[in-house]
């Protein structure tokens, strides 16, 4: 979630709960709808809705919306959702899991692998490649819908191997390409992500 929708976190986590209804609702699922850093939000909130079921019976009732009677009662169940899922963020889910993507180019022989890690920063990329010309100065560019970033750089072995940890400031949700290619701008490898 960006700095600018941070005035969303609240009414997400309402939203979760099936405490909005209306044009409220209506309003909210919009938002998440067109931006990407509040739906990255909701998908991490949707498993602190299993937190609600340590709620008394009389609280919610599995499967309904809460019965909230007063608007300090609605900002009280967002503000314990959005605790929750810090708490379950920090405490209870390891860290998220590394997406791996693969490609060859039969052209160039060039094959690579790629892990993404998602970091609060961005996109950590660890790519083994191999096939690259010996001696080679390649660059790893992750490209994302809305631009391209240089992930790293380096000189392929004699072997012409690389083992790479790459950085971009992307977050993996949003890249749809990692590309190596020479320091002259030869595509060497397209991995689609």
């Amino acid at each position: 979630m960006s700095h600018s929708c941070a005035e969303w976190r609240g009414d997400i986590g309402a939203y979760i709960v099936g405490a909005l209804d209306g044009r409220a609702r209506t309003r909210v699922s919009r938002h998440l709808a067109a931006c990407d850093g509040c739906r990255a939000d909701y998908d991490d909130l949707i498993p602190v809705r299993a937190w609600l079921g340590r709620l008394p019976p009389a609280a919610i009732r599995p499967g309904r919306a809460i019965r909230l009677r007063t608007p300090r009662c609605l900002l009280a169940a967002a503000a314990a959702i959005v605790a929750a899922a810090a708490f379950l963020t920090i405490l209870v889910i390891p860290g998220p899991t590394a997406r791996s993507f693969q490609a060859a180019d039969n052209a160039t022989g060039v094959s690579g692998h790629a892990q993404l890690h998602g970091t609060p920063t961005g996109t950590q990329i660890d790519l083994t490649a191999s096939g690259l010309p010996r001696g080679e100065r390649c660059v790893l560019i992750a490209v994302a819908r809305r631009g391209a970033d240089i992930a790293g750089s380096w000189v392929a072995t004699y072997a012409g191997s690389a083992r790479v940890a790459g950085t971009t400031a992307f977050p993996a949700s949003q890249l749809t390409e990692l590309r190596i290619e020479s320091d002259t701008g030869r595509l060497l490898l397209s991995i689609r992500v």
